[in-house]
């Protein structure tokens, strides 16, 4: 493409050479007209077509003058209207309140598929044993007693991921778009897009955290949106305001770090990868068990500690109302465990490991490096059944189950014991509900239409 300052150096030369013409001597019509009068009649009509030449020649040098002027304004950007506020509007309840004024999407837009249907409540984070955050289609919720809660943000968007690193900082991921907060969600401001619509991030301080771009048919997988293959690696330094692709391995589904050095990441190839420097790099750690042939398989990967990490992988296939998942757990970084499998399908190709709490992939949260907690799916049982593991995923316990529960969406536990699960009940509605006895009891605080007006 040519510049267009060359453009601009051709013109101003043009002009140069018309400079006479465009900026004529003050006495030049008095000069002319004195010529004429000097001349007989038919001399007088000879002169006509030298004055027109002059005029033509003013005329043009003035509009090729103006024509620079026009090409060095082409050079120079457009200034960028700023991007104004969504701002959150307290509710008292969960019903309704006003919707604010979206921000714009940055532009250009991103590429990717926007992914189908989010649940009411798809991804829920807690800060401690008060004060959390869930969302998913069209609303942010808050909780600052962890038992009741309340309406933060309606949207026309529809969220898909939380991540919050303190009572105040933290990102809300939607399908089309991410927002930040600084002062616990009483104010929420639009961030940046990469290339591609980001699928979910993880953030480590205020203004460092990676994601997942990009991919092909996303699906949204316990709190996290998951592309089946083709996603990017992304970084931002600056809070999420802007994002830079990372080299990374093939189809990254699910990425976390738990510092500025280390980090995890789980690909659609059934391979854990470890970094030690940012994502600048990555190693092979872990390949989980395969995929059926022409099946394709999805990871959620979640941090625990620089060292540990807990990992769920989901190999595709079913049989006869089971889906095959394993987990797997390190907590040095070295070796690794596998914890627990589906028993129906790919559990008996694992001879030796326990079964898991469900005969579907189901909701999960990490503790710490020793201790997860597992919400199984079983829709046949019409019941999600609760395991605690700890020790590293040596030692499994089963407790309860949540009655009325044939599926969940994500889940996040603060310690064995105390805990938020987000389901369905027996009305069909989304629902938030909670354990303080590592899931022998079960009690509902919120309930959400499946399918909100919005």
């Amino acid at each position: 493409m040519a510049n267009p300052t060359d453009g601009e150096s051709r013109l101003r030369r043009f002009a140069q050479g018309f400079r006479r013409e465009a900026n004529p001597r003050p006495d030049l019509a008095t000069s002319l007209m004195a010529g004429l009068g000097e001349r007989p009649r038919e001399s007088r009509f000879a002169m006509l077509p030298a004055v027109a030449m002059a005029a033509f020649v003013l005329v043009a040098g003035l509009g090729l003058a103006f024509g620079a002027m026009e090409l060095r304004n082409l050079g120079r950007p457009s200034p960028t209207p700023p991007v104004s506020l969504a701002t959150a509007t307290p509710s008292a309840t969960a019903s309704a309140s006003p919707s604010p004024t979206e921000s714009p999407s940055p532009s250009p837009t991103p590429a990717g598929a926007v992914p189908g249907a989010i649940p009411a409540l798809a991804s829920i984070q807690m800060v401690g044993s008060h004060l959390g955050w869930a969302v998913g289609s069209h609303a942010i919720f808050t909780t600052t007693d962890g038992t009741h809660w309340t309406k933060q943000l309606v949207s026309t968007e529809d969220f898909v991921g939380v991540d919050f690193i303190s009572s105040t900082t933290g990102w809300v991921v939607g399908g089309r778009t991410v927002l930040g907060t600084t002062d616990g969600g009483r104010t929420w401001h639009q961030l940046g897009e990469a290339a591609s619509w980001i699928r979910s991030v993880h953030f480590v301080n205020a203004t460092q955290g990676w994601g997942i771009a990009g991919g092909n048919a996303p699906l949204i997988m316990h709190g996290v949106l998951i592309p089946s293959s083709g996603g990017t690696v992304v970084v931002s330094n600056d809070g999420g305001r802007s994002w830079t692709n990372l080299n990374s391995p093939r189809d990254p589904q699910s990425v976390c770090f738990s510092d500025a050095s280390h980090g995890w990441l789980a690909s659609a190839s059934g391979t854990v990868y470890r970094s030690q420097n940012g994502g600048q790099t990555w190693t092979q750690v872990l390949q989980m068990a395969s995929s059926q042939t022409g099946l394709s398989g999805w990871a959620r990967i979640e941090c625990a500690g620089p060292s540990g990490s807990w990992v769920q992988w989901a190999p595709g296939g079913a049989a006869a109302g089971h889906s095959p998942y394993v987990i797997y757990a390190t907590a040095d970084g070295q070796s690794w465990r596998t914890v627990m499998a589906e028993p129906g399908t790919i559990g008996n190709f694992l001879p030796g490991v326990p079964a898991g709490p469900g005969s579907y992939p189901g909701s999960f949260s990490v503790v710490d490096a020793a201790d997860a907690v597992f919400v199984g799916d079983t829709p046949p049982a019409n019941a999600a059944s609760t395991m605690i593991a700890s020790n590293g995923g040596a030692t499994l316990k089963s407790t309860g189950a949540i009655a009325g529960a044939w599926e969940t969406f994500d889940a996040a536990f603060v310690s064995t014991s105390v805990g938020w699960v987000l389901t369905v009940n027996g009305s069909g509605d989304n629902v938030i509900v909670a354990t303080t006895d590592g899931g022998y009891h079960w009690s509902q605080q919120l309930a959400v239409p499946r399918n909100p007006a919005g």
